[in-house]
């Protein structure tokens, strides 16, 4: 595992490149409006005063923590596969997926958008969408908790690999 100076010497090798800073920082941003959407329909958004953009505070951090970490996990693994650096194989991007699915499928509009494209009549959709979506509900805490750690875990694997391969700056 990725000690943390390690990381932090990674992340700003990477993000020391003005290309690589301008994907970071467009990536953040455009995960962060799309989680903040999906999120602003979950039923942990409904409790606590709206802070900004009508998401309360947990939704917020959340939308800010996982958009940049996603952020950072995919430019610093695109930075390592251009650079030779051996990647940790389908886990940093497995932990990235795995961050990010279940946290779309509670109380968002995905599960019902994707029974429509294949096909499904409304009534079909009104009474699937809410067995589906159930489980993901009733753990969303978790889910959400679960997807911050896989992404840092994301991180931390994609920095020991780039502290490998190249001349990190200590």
């Amino acid at each position: 595992m990725a000690k943390g100076g390690e990381a932090i010497s990674a992340i700003q090798l990477v993000l020391g490149s003005r290309t690589y800073f301008a994907a970071f920082f467009v990536i953040a941003a455009l995960s962060f409006v799309g989680y903040s959407y999906l999120i602003s329909s979950s039923s942990l958004n409904l409790s606590l005063p709206k802070l900004a953009i009508g998401l309360n505070a947990y939704a917020l951090t959340a939308s800010i923590l996982i958009g940049t970490l996603l952020s950072l996990s995919l430019v610093m693994n695109a930075y390592a596969f251009i650079n030779g650096a051996a990647l940790s194989g389908k886990l940093g991007f497995g932990a990235v997926a795995a961050a990010i699915i279940p946290g779309g499928l509670c109380c968002t509009s995905v599960i019902p958008a994707i029974l429509a494209a294949f096909g499904a009549s409304t009534t079909t959709i009104i009474g699937v969408t809410g067995a589906l979506q159930g489980p993901f509900a009733t753990y969303e805490t978790l889910f959400v908790i679960a997807s911050i750690g896989l992404l840092l875990l994301s991180v931390l694997l994609v920095s020991r690999n780039i502290s490998k391969c190249c001349a990190v700056r200590k």
